[in-house]
This record gives structure tokens, C-alpha cells and sequence, in this order.
């Protein structure tokens, strides 16, 4: 239970308001629509610019694009041979990018037509791939720490070949996050440590001190660029000063390990996703928790969100679960 003045003890009386307020907020929570087609847990989900569509990849080795109105797929894409584990509508919304363990693909979102692939990534020694906000790179996590940063842009022929390498952690690498500029790549592993990292240099710019010693299980930039949240196996939300790793708040509500983050664009709410279903919005403002939505629970146990996303106008949040499905949410006033 989140106290609304932390170290002062409840009354039983204000304790069973909260309570009961607590409850409304996810029963007056609006109806999400529904997408269906995965046949494996869905790993990721991206809106692009301007809400026209959905884009979804997951553990089926498939990607597919949706109307956000509702129906089944409208694009179903078969050229990945593993799980996608990362994807991405470029600024203009005319490509998707894509990734897996072992290679990169782009995408005419419109029509599902390939317009190029890249291959050479480690391959089972990746732990886990991010792509930045303008598509221009794509950042490695691998299971022995290291970090390898790749350059889409740049580029030639079919062949990715690492522009940066460093150790990084001593541990595998669960989670990795560019921020909006490309310029910050932040990474957290599976002993609680995170790092900033400078793109360009690869020196650390910060080091926040992270999860207790509990793996870090994901990490968002603030748009902004000056906070990062992360969460862990700790059940905890946490955020962070980009610049010195200082921490500044400390979200408690969750009864599971925290799977996914994603901030409005506005920067004023910042959403949690975690093992055992529900979603969780925040306020950047003052930490206090806005409303929960029930997410991919189904009412039962283990029904992970594995991936947060807000549309560019803030006013709506699509979210993929290990329930093989997509939800698209009004995010409340």
C-alpha cells in the first residue's frame, strides 16, 4: 500500500478510504481494445507518430501491424527467424525497424514490403537490443556485460559491424534504453547496477546506484533527457538524476517484478508494467500513483507486461503482455 504521507501511521478509518479508493481507480479504469494474433508472448510495442497504427513483435518470431481501431492484424511479417526484441517507427513514421538476436530488418509499414535487412549481430550472445528514438542506431546488451553500439545509417551493404565496443557490466545485461537524442544509452544488469553511458565515447556519464543488489529488469529516459526511471526485481520503481546518478524518487505499489516503463510525452506520467498484470501510471510531478489499469492479467498469476508505449498526443497507452496480446488504453484525464 503506497502511504500518501510516508512515515506518518494511518488511522484504520483513512487507511480503509484509501483502500477503497484504490479499488474504484482500476474498476472505473476504461475498457482497452483488444488485439489477438501472437500465438507466443508479445515482447514489444511501438504507436506510430500520429496514432495510425500499431506495430507488435513478439516470442512467434513474427511482426504485426494493427489498426488502432481494432480488428485482427492488418500485416503479418514472417522474415525474422527468432524473438523480436526490439521495434521501432522511424520520426516520419514511413519505416519500422525491427530486431532480433541476429539481424535488423526495415519496413514499409504501409505495406508490409521489406525494404532492407542487416545481419552479423552476436547472436545468442545477446542478452537484449534497443534501437534509439530517430533509428539511426542499434544498441547490444550481452549475456557476458559487454555493450556493442551498431550504426543503421551508416551502414554499407548488409553487414553490421559494431562502431563501439566496451565491457560494460560484469554481469548479463537485461535491459538497455537510448535516450531521445542518441546521445545517452543507459543499461542495467542482473546484480542492480545501471549505467549512463555517453554514445559517443562510451565513458560512463553517471552510475546510479540501482536495485539493492536485485537485477534491473527496465529502464526509461524521461524525454527530457535529464531523468531515468528504472525497475526491478525489488517490485520497486525508482528514478534518477541522467547527469550525477543521484536518486530522487522511490514508487512502491507493485506486488511483481517490474518488466516495463514508458514516459507521456509531456514528461508529467510516467507508466510501470510488471510480472503479475497491472499497469501503473505515476505522477513525474510529486510521485504520487494516478490510477492502475488492469492490464494482462486475465484475473490470474504470471500474465507479464513485457512493453510500454504512449502515442505522440499522450492520449492513449498500448501495452504487450505474455498473454500473446496487444491493449490499447485510454490514458485517463
Amino acid at each position: 500500500m503506497c502511504r500518501l504521507f510516508p512515515g506518518r501511521p494511518m488511522k484504520t478509518k483513512a487507511a480503509l478510504l484509501l483502500v477503497v479508493l484504490s479499488a474504484n481507480v482500476v474498476a472505473q479504469a476504461p475498457k482497452p481494445i483488444e488485439f489477438s494474433g501472437h500465438t507466443n508472448s508479445v515482447s514489444q510495442v511501438a504507436i506510430a507518430p500520429g496514432g495510425g497504427q500499431l506495430a507488435s513483435g513478439g516470442w512467434d518470431e513474427t511482426v504485426r501491424l494493427w489498426d488502432p481501431t481494432g480488428g485482427p492484424a492488418r500485416l503479418t511479417l514472417t522474415d525474422h527467424t527468432d524473438w523480436v526484441l526490439a521495434i521501432r517507427f522511424t520520426p516520419d513514421g514511413k519505416t519500422l525497424l525491427t530486431a532480433s538476436q541476429r539481424s535488423v530488418k526495415a519496413w514499409d509499414p504501409s505495406t508490409g514490403q521489406l525494404k532492407r535487412s542487416w545481419d552479423g549481430l552476436p547472436g545468442q550472445r545477446i542478452s537484449m537490443v534497443t534501437i534509439s528514438p530517430d533509428g539511426r542506431q542499434l544498441g547490444c546488451g550481452l549475456r557476458d556485460g559487454g555493450v556493442r553500439l551498431f550504426r543503421l545509417d551508416k551502414t554499407v551493404g548488409s553487414k553490421l559491424v559494431a562502431t563501439r565496443k566496451w565491457p560494460g557490466h560484469k554481469s548479463w545485461i537485461d535491459t538497455l534504453v537510448f535516450d531521445r537524442s542518441g546521445r545517452r544509452l543507459a543499461t542495467g544488469c542482473r546484480t542492480g547496477e545501471i549505467t549512463i553511458w555517453d554514445t559517443a565515447t562510451a565513458k560512463a556519464v553517471s552510475k546510479p546506484a540501482g536495485h539493492g543488489g536485485q537485477q534491473v529488469s527496465a529502464l526509461a529516459f524521461a524525454p527530457k533527457g535529464d531523468q531515468l526511471a528504472s525497475g526491478g526485481f525489488d517490485t520497486i520503481v525508482r528514478t534518477w538524476s541522467v547527469m550525477d546518478g543521484k536518486p530522487q524518487a522511490v514508487l512502491k505499489g507493485h506486488k511483481g517484478l517490474v518488466l516495463s516503463l514508458g514516459y507521456s510525452p509531456d514528461g508529467l506520467l510516467l507508466a510501470s508494467g510488471e510480472r503479475h498484470g497491472p499497469i501503473k501510471l505515476w505522477s513525474t510531478a510529486d510521485g504520487t500513483l494516478k490510477t492502475t489499469l488492469p492490464g494482462h492479467s486475465g484475473g490470474q498469476l504470471g500474465f507479464s507486461v513485457h512493453s510500454l508505449e504512449f502515442s505522440t498526443d499522450g492520449k492513449r497507452l498500448a501495452s504487450a503482455g505474455r498473454d500473446k496480446k496487444v491493449r490499447l488504453w485510454q490514458v485517463p484525464d
